[in-house]
């Protein structure tokens, strides 16, 4: 890019993208060809491979849709997780002792069950990279000085049972505690290693949290012998620990996310019964939530409970459906939230998700994707002016 933007961004932030976008026929097609079917991360034997030319056309795509996203209107932009299969690869990709044997089950408007391949630890994790130092480095270079944001999946989501697996898992840890307790030391250091290289946004993706509150989610937690406040208890303190050590300069955000494969998700309901604690407590300088649809997320009540100092960024443009919002309909959707949290400059917009947190992508086509982000950039730009 090099030249300097004229672009300015609004302090605090006010228009942001979650993390991914849909990547470019080129790039999808080099990064299928490069990891061997059925693989969703770059292990060890991938590792070793010559990826020269993946990496060329990485930063052809980044640095295309970094510019597009500063002249959205954008304050703060991501290289699209282009270098990723999928989101968590942040710190799948910076860790030998996994493999992608486990699946996962989504749903969706159409009453689906919708599987993916995810990853499991199956012995004691060790650092062998820092992928987020490297994509921050990169995003130094070519943003012009414009925010940009670096992401990892939030702490609390290792105590999963799809991340942790009895008779697998507990080969390389004695307890879910031990694990949970390792991964977040690791993840602090790539964390580090990501604002040494220029990242003073940092995010975590996909806690616990929405788990807490879907009745079938809870139902198989007490199957398992565990009780829903046992679990929140452990959420907070994961998602508070691993902000240990990040400067005050740094942001930090946490993403409450349902689930985002192929236009599907995970689990639903409101976030109420876990709100006070989480945007109450939880010491994150933004908290960006999905709220693109109200009859699978709950009102915005729960955001009363934002404390002070804190940012709520409403995740009301949905990135599931390529039907396009109405910008009106939305500002007065982020009217109705302002009077819940206190006012207008508490809040933010973003889509409620990334547009590809698995390689595949949503069913959504990257023209309605960046149509999407305009919108966002357009309603920040009514509510809050340059």
């Amino acid at each position: 890019m090099g030249e300097e933007s004229d672009v300015t961004a609004r302090t605090p932030a006010r228009a942001e993208v979650v993390g991914s976008l849909l990547r470019p026929p080129a790039l999808r097609a080099a990064v299928d060809a490069f990891y061997e079917p059925g693989h969703s991360a770059m292990l060890a034997d991938e590792r070793a491979k010559d990826r020269s030319g993946l990496e060329r056309l990485e930063n052809e795509a980044i640095d295309r849709a970094v510019r597009r996203q500063i002249d959205l209107g954008l304050d703060v932009v991501t290289d699209g997780e282009f270098r990723r299969w999928m989101f968590m690869n942040s710190f799948y990709d910076a860790v030998a002792g996994i493999r992608t044997d486990n699946v996962v089950h989504f749903r969706n408007d159409r009453g689906e069950d919708v599987p993916l391949g995810v990853h499991e630890v199956v012995e004691r994790l060790r650092v062998v990279g820092s992928p987020a130092a490297r994509e921050a480095a990169y995003l130094h270079d070519v943003t012009d000085g414009v925010p940009f944001k670096v992401t990892f999946p939030a702490a609390s989501i290792f105590g999963h049972p799809f991340t942790w697996k009895m008779g697998i898992t507990d080969v390389g840890y004695d307890s879910l505690e031990e694990f949970v307790e390792h991964a977040i030391e690791i993840e602090r250091g790539l964390v580090a290693g990501a604002i040494a290289a220029g990242a003073r946004y940092v995010q975590f993706d996909f806690p616990l949290y929405p788990y807490l509150v879907d009745p079938a989610w809870i139902g198989r937690f007490a199957e398992r012998g565990h009780s829903v406040p046992a679990l929140v208890e452990a959420a907070v303190a994961a998602d508070t620990a691993v902000l240990e050590g990040i400067p005050d300069d740094v942001t930090t955000a946490l993403h409450i996310c349902r689930g985002n494969y192929r236009s599907s998700w995970m689990c639903e309901g409101s976030l109420e019964p876990v709100a006070e604690r989480v945007f109450g407590e939880l010491p994150y300088d933004a908290f960006l939530v999905e709220w693109d649809d109200l009859g699978r997320d709950g009102g915005y009540e729960p955001a009363r409970f934002l404390r002070q100092g804190s940012t709520m960024v409403m995740g009301i443009v949905s990135t599931k459906t390529p039907v396009l919002e109405d910008e009106d309909d939305l500002l007065r959707r982020m009217e109705e939230a302002a009077k819940i949290v206190g006012g207008v400059d508490r809040l933010a917009i973003s889509p409620q998700c990334g547009f590809a947190s698995v390689l595949v992508g949503n069913e959504i086509d990257e023209d309605t994707q960046w149509r999407k982000l305009e919108l966002v950039g357009a309603v920040a730009d009514r509510l809050w002016s340059r």
